[in-house]
């Protein structure tokens, strides 16, 4: 496609540094990182018949219409892009969004056509646009070349304040709208135009930019028409005065720039640079700066001004091109060094041996210093934290749901007084043992119970005594929930446990979905092994089991001696109590030995009446509570402990690689054409990114310190910013 587009003028809207940082930056369009730069845009503001369409056409030596009487009735985006191809694209984007954007034929485009297109839109906009409406749709021409750089210049309807015959209230309110937005995005660099010929107290569109720039930062004063002005007048005087000082409530901290507008008959846009030229060579105007002079000079300043805005965006493209380093690199790392005979394959898996031996150790003794566990708020890796937590768990859940029933005194219900701390209630809600609750019952249903058990199980014991197996028998139905709980317990860190060893290999190589030896490794080591150990784990959980299940269940003497004799004690203290206050509500606190021993003796509750339920009862709950510890120490010491957590640094070892044959060294590390080809390609993005990365460092603003101390405790420093 053949475009006829003054290039070179174009290019002088970009320094040296700005067109190296542009052509930095499009080489990492295939990284994402182009996508997170603030590219500025350029948009001239100002009152209608200010000039603002003659900026533009000067400024870019693309025509924009600038008849007069015509006034601009919709914002025009001209949107310059490097390309590979050269290429222009005209599309009306209605305001209205279900509507379709209208694409314009823009074939043999040159520098002239904008007006022509510009026409043509209006066409297309007719529904929205009449000869007295402004609208809010949007030419935008796009224009790419090998030799461009991303610039967008914005044309925008001018602020006017009474109704005309061409203009109406309510076209005011749109473009008052349309150009506020505009003006409001912090990408935008605000050239407001003013007409000379005007005074400057007259002119509304300042005090407008300047409530949306408040701080006058990215805002560019332009002043058109000094030809038109009064030569040797005061307000020419003013206008002088403002450019040269730039000092005063219209102080813009980007200055001020004075333009002198095509005249009739300046048909070629040269001309026009040459005649402005002249022009400044004369009258007040060889007293201002050349600096602040001609539209040459403009282009100048707004290429310091595009390439420092740039710059601003660089803080976080040197984070996202170091994200990008990291992520190859890494990646890169877990690739390992080529591998094309046996030798390399086996030293490349020793290595990861190695490594997963000591990451595997230290989550098991809680060792957290390598990078692999996270921070202090990190938790998925710390896998001995985990353990722990998990125990806790289980005894809390052992504790309140691992009893069949729960018994207590008649008139007397005692829930449980086991709330697990805030800690271990998210962890279990996380981690959560669905159990139900004991069933609560008293001592008197559970003496019913057993009287009639014992008088259908009575054997050759004295009168008063229960048959000796009838709480063993007891124990073993208050202990059922115990097989549960503890096997769901298992399964739940032999879960966790699997997935640290999953995560711990990812870590070292890669995902499974795109590293190979990550799978094969999971494959055929990581789950055989898991799955020998789940089957010990079980045999192991049986083994535990047996005894409270149906075997012969031993405990310490003097532990169960201790509880029971709690047990009875605690019995006979509730009965003097009872004894003194009933004493003590008839008035009567004399006592004496012979009334508490008859009281006692009274209360056949002590010894269970006739067939010794109550002995069989203590029996049985002094024995459940030594027994649940015990069983609960064993779980986590003899089952998790030592048949699953003491072997997860042995499932890959330096030992096994060293012995491996030939075909089990190719089956784990033998490389793909893929990775072969992703290694080549990564190689390159290093080089790619690390350049970037050292250009960005040079260009992007930086902070000094001063060693100017500060009135405060210790040492402050000052920092100062520079561009």
């Amino acid at each position: 496609m053949e475009v006829s587009i003054n290039s070179q003028i174009l290019d002088e809207l970009n320094t040296k540094e700005g067109r190296e940082l542009h052509e930095t930056i499009n080489s990492l369009r295939a990284y994402g990182v182009d996508r997170i730069v603030n590219l500025p845009q350029i948009i001239v503001v100002g009152d209608q018949s200010s000039g603002k369409s003659s900026v533009l056409e000067a400024l870019c030596h693309v025509r924009f219409p600038v008849k007069d009487g015509l006034c601009t009735r919709f914002a025009t985006e001209l949107v310059l892009q490097p390309a590979p191809a050269t290429n222009v694209k005209a599309t009306v984007r209605y305001f209205d969004q279900t509507k379709a954007p209208l694409v314009i034929d823009t074939s043999g485009f040159d520098e002239n056509d904008l007006p022509r297109i510009i026409e043509e839109a209006k066409k297309h906009m007719g529904a929205s646009i009449t000869d007295k409406g402004f609208t809010r749709d949007v030419l935008r021409l796009e224009i790419q070349g090998s030799k461009m750089y991303p610039l967008t210049v914005i044309d925008l309807p001018g602020f006017f304040y009474v109704e005309t015959e061409t203009q109406s209230l309510a076209g005011k309110i749109v473009v008052d709208q349309l150009v506020l937005d505009y003006m409001s995005k912090k990408e935008s660099i605000i050239l407001n135009v003013i007409a000379g010929n005007q005074p400057l107290a007259n002119h509304d569109a300042l005090s407008k930019v300047k409530a949306i720039d408040p701080s006058r930062g990215r805002t560019i004063g332009v002043i058109t028409k000094p030809d038109l002005m009064v030569a040797k007048s005061e307000s020419e005087a003013e206008y002088a005065r403002l450019v040269t000082k730039n000092e005063g409530a219209n102080k813009l901290r980007l200055g001020w720039h004075v333009l002198r507008n095509s005249a009739d008959g300046e048909a070629d846009l040269d001309d026009r640079d040459a005649a402005e030229l002249d022009f400044f060579k004369i009258g007040v105007w060889e007293t201002v700066p050349d600096s602040s002079l001609g539209i040459s000079n403009l282009r100048k300043k707004l290429s310091r001004v595009l390439y420092d805005h740039i710059r601003k965006s660089l803080p976080e493209v040197i984070i996202n091109i170091e994200k990008n380093l990291e992520e190859r690199r890494t990646e890169l790392a877990r690739l390992g060094p080529p591998r094309s005979d046996t030798d390399e394959r086996r030293s490349f898996l020793i290595k990861i041996a190695s490594q997963f031996q000591s990451l595997t150790k230290d989550g098991v003794d809680g060792r957290y210093d390598d990078p692999f566990f996270g921070g202090l708020e990190h938790e998925h890796h710390k896998f001995r934290a985990q353990l722990r937590n998990f125990n806790r768990a289980f005894q809390h859940v052992l504790w309140t749901k691992g009893s069949s029933k729960l018994i207590h005194p008649d008139g007397q219900y005692v829930g449980s007084t086991e709330e697990p701390p805030e800690y271990l209630r998210r962890f279990l809600q996380a981690y959560p043992y669905d159990f139900p609750d004991p069933i609560v019952t008293t001592e008197s249903a559970v003496h019913l119970d057993l009287q009639r058990q014992a008088s259908i199980n009575q054997g050759k014991e004295f009168p008063g005594h229960s048959n000796k197996d009838l709480a063993i028998r007891l124990f073993q139905e208050q202990a059922k929930p115990w097989d549960e709980i503890s096997r769901f317990h298992v399964k739940q860190v032999t879960f966790v446990a699997k997935a640290f060893v999953d995560a711990v290999f990812e870590h070292i190589l890669g995902s499974p979905d795109t590293n190979r030896t990550t799978e094969v490794i999971l494959s055929t080591c990581v789950d055989p092994w898991f799955s020998k150990q789940e089957k010990i784990l079980q045999e192991k959980l049986d083994e535990l089991l047996q005894p409270y299940h149906d075997g012969y269940t031993v405990a310490l003497d003097a532990e169960f001696h201790a509880a029971l004799s709690k047990k009875s004690k605690g019995k006979i203290a509730e009965r003097v109590y009872k004894i003194l206050e009933q004493r003590q509500v008839l008035g009567n606190l004399t006592l004496d030995k012979a009334a508490i021993t008859n009281a006692i003796l009274e209360d056949t509750q002590l010894d269970g009446g006739e067939f010794g339920t109550q002995t069989a009862v203590d029996m049985m709950l002094a024995y459940y509570e030594t027994a649940r510890g015990t069983f609960a120490v064993n779980v986590i010491n003899l089952a998790i402990e030592r048949c699953l957590i003491s072997g997860i640094p042995k499932i890959f070892t330096a030992t096994q690689v060293s012995q491996m044959s030939k075909e089990r060294l190719d089956e784990l590390a033998a490389e793909t054409d893929d990775i072969q080809n992703r290694r080549e390609v990564l190689g390159s993005d290093l080089k790619v990114l690390e350049s970037a990365f050292s250009l960005c460092q040079r260009y992007r603003p930086r902070a000094v310190t001063s060693d100017v101390k500060r009135p405060c405790s210790g040492e402050c420093y000052q920092i100062k910013h520079y561009k």
